[in-house]
């Protein structure tokens, strides 16, 4: 299905930031009870602004969020032209998205959302004739999402007439209104997925700012990516985010938690006990941070070593402490490896890949 107009997105880069932002939030405030644990992917500016694909254990796809995300300002939303030509072309995506050649379950469904960050008024006026009161339906903080099937019946068949394209009208009963709590710029919209993730997350992220930083970049990644020869295929895997990438970034930055907390706690006995000095006390801080991020890039065959040999070795330690353990797995390393690394920045990514290897047993 070519559609010229499909890489209008990428062309148009400044316009992601709110569909980018919208799909994080939802991502976050919904993790424990939809998307932690479960199979999906993310698109950007494919099919739709952004979608949702949920996949059963045989890689088919159970469900898909497609979602039409937009901000209006300074106005509200209104049951105008404006709004019909964005519904319009929403109800369309839903039609592409049976036609689309990926694998689909029995179950397969689709549900379709109109979402903004301004509100979404809808009217009915009746003529003075009728004697009946005008209907009036409010999609804010109060009343964030509506079904199209909830609306009264009046302004579903107002929302029909005025959706002239009859054979998109089966796709009605799928479409869905949400008002998302965010504001106008794209920096105050990080800030509040900065409370978002601590919300969700707790103390089990050491730096939010960082958290928000690395979901953002998986979605960079993507968001500038043309649909291969004006075409969109759910199969294309360059237009995904991953859900093993985005438990990936999440684990990496759970477990920096766990070693920025234990460091910071005994900061003053760790340094003693690995001989660190007090000069040398935020150069090896630095070097565990990063080690994190190194692990997963295979690049660095230096810092994977080190974490493979601390998966071998960490059974046989015979200490009792964090620090302890890193002193015996240096004194093994330095008699069996060899590294470019010298002896604090080993010690560092030692001290890293101990609370990895110790997270993935936990978990």
């Amino acid at each position: 299905m070519i559609d010229k107009t499909i890489n209008s997105g990428p062309d148009a880069h400044n316009g992601f930031a709110l569909q980018r932002n919208t799909a994080i939030y939802l991502l976050l405030d919904n993790y424990i009870n939809k998307f932690q644990d479960k199979n999906y992917f993310i698109c950007l500016e494919h099919h739709d602004d952004f979608l949702f694909c949920f996949l059963n254990e045989k890689e088919e796809v159970d469900l898909i969020e497609a979602y039409q995300s937009k901000k209006k300002s300074p106005s509200i939303w209104r049951a105008n032209p404006e709004l019909f030509e964005i519904l319009n072309k929403l109800l369309k995506t839903g039609k592409k998205l049976i036609l689309d050649k990926i694998s689909k379950s029995e179950q397969y469904k689709h549900i379709l959302y109109f979402s903004t960050n301004q509100t979404i008024e809808i009217k009915k006026k009746y003529p003075k004739k009728a004697n009946k009161p005008d209907i009036s339906i409010s999609i804010k903080n109060d009343n964030p999402n509506i079904q199209f099937g909830n609306l009264h019946t009046d302004i579903q068949e107002h929302f029909k007439a005025s959706i002239t394209e009859t054979n998109l009208h089966d796709q009605l009963d799928k479409l869905n209104f949400l008002w998302i709590p965010f504001t106008t710029t794209a920096k105050e919209q990080e800030n509040q997925l900065e409370g978002k993730i601590s919300e969700v997350f707790g103390n089990k992220i050491f730096d939010k700012r960082a958290a928000i930083d690395s979901l953002i970049s998986l979605f960079r990644k993507i968001e500038g990516i043309y649909n291969h020869g004006n075409e969109v295929q759910l199969l294309d895997k360059t237009k995904r985010v991953e859900s093993d990438k985005i438990e990936n970034a999440l684990k990496v930055l759970t477990t920096k938690s766990k070693c920025f907390d234990y460091w910071h706690l005994r900061k003053t006995e760790i340094s003693l006990k690995l001989r660190i000095k007090p000069i040398e006390k935020e150069i090896f801080e630095l070097a565990f941070d990063s080690a994190f991020d190194l692990f997963k890039s295979i690049q660095e065959a230096e810092h994977q070593k080190i974490l493979q040999f601390t998966k071998e070795q960490i059974g046989n330690v015979t200490t009792y402490s964090e620090e302890e353990n890193v002193i015996e797995l240096f004194d093994i390393f330095q008699s069996t490896c060899t590294t470019n690394f010298n002896e604090l920045q080993i010690k560092a990514i030692l001290f890293a890949s101990l609370f990895e290897v110790l997270y993935i047993k936990e978990k």
